[in-house]
């Protein structure tokens, strides 16, 4: 894939569409389990227009084009609040998804 890929985007491209309206929309790639006391599963990220649009899936590199997966619940709420998430509404069933509001830079406690 080259730079021009219209369908994929960076950390850094999600953050200034984040900045734009766009919405964060997670989706579950594989049932979530609990293992000890930590949750795992597999989720990917897509930035969508406000209207379900135009989704752009969070890879790693557009040169190497390499979907962003996350195996955590906890990698994923702090990616989440590093893109300025105040909440985190979670899917654990595979091909659920659920939509965040975020502003594009990190959450506080005071945020």
């Amino acid at each position: 894939m080259d730079g021009a890929t219209p369908n994929v985007i960076t950390e850094d491209g999600l953050r200034d569409l984040l900045s734009k309206g766009y919405l964060i929309e997670v989706s579950c790639k594989q049932t979530a389990e609990k293992r000890h006391n930590s949750w795992y599963g597999s989720w990917v990220v897509y930035a969508v227009a406000v209207d379900g649009q135009d989704a752009k899936m969070l890879v790693t590199s557009r040169s190497v084009f390499k979907l962003r997966v996350f195996k955590t619940i906890v990698g994923l709420v702090s990616f989440l609040a590093d893109m300025g998430c105040l909440s985190a509404n979670i899917p654990l069933i595979a091909g659920r998804r659920e939509r965040h509001e975020a502003s594009g830079s990190p959450a506080t406690a005071t945020s």
